[in-house]
């Protein structure tokens, strides 16, 4: 699991991911206030945003990553400047997508769909926001992953059988 860079990647995916979003919506929120968060422009704000981006951006993350990586790879790009392009696109997509249908299941507050509400609160959040903020978090983020992804592909290659 560990040979190819699974762990790294996906980490690295949730990680970095959730960092560049809080960071966009905290750059955001302090031009032009969205949330009623005190301290909102100190550190503690940055600090604040960055936790709960953590755990609400966890699940739309690692599905970005997980789609990024088989997009990618069924794509044969290998440049971290396309992985870059398909991750601010990809990303708006996954934002608008879980965004919108976080929405209706914000709505019903149903008992069984709380997971639910809870995997989309998070793109919804950022949907409100702004749904061009997920374009320069998907392609940072992608950036990135493809960088990882490279790394790790050099050093899976297979040993050259040692002749006598």
């Amino acid at each position: 699991m560990t040979r190819r860079g699974t762990i790294v990647y996906y980490l690295s995916a949730w990680i970095l991911g959730c960092f560049f979003a809080s960071l966009l919506l905290w750059i955001k929120d302090i031009f032009a206030p969205t949330l009623n968060v005190s301290l909102s422009r100190s550190a503690f704000g940055l600090l604040f945003f960055y936790f709960y981006g953590l755990l609400l951006g966890a699940l739309p993350a690692l599905l970005g990553g997980f789609l990024l990586r088989l997009i990618m790879g069924a794509l044969k790009c290998k440049t971290p400047w396309h992985w870059a392009i398909a991750g601010a696109i990809l990303a708006s997509l996954l934002i608008v997508v879980l965004g919108i249908w976080g929405r209706p299941v914000e709505m019903l507050q149903h008992p069984n769909l709380r997971l639910a509400g809870l995997f989309t609160f998070g793109p919804k959040l950022v949907l409100d926001a702004g749904w061009w903020l997920a374009i320069p978090s998907g392609a940072a983020t992608a950036y990135l992953l493809g960088r990882i992804q490279r790394a790790f592909a050099q050093q899976s290659a297979p040993p050259t059988p040692i002749s006598a």
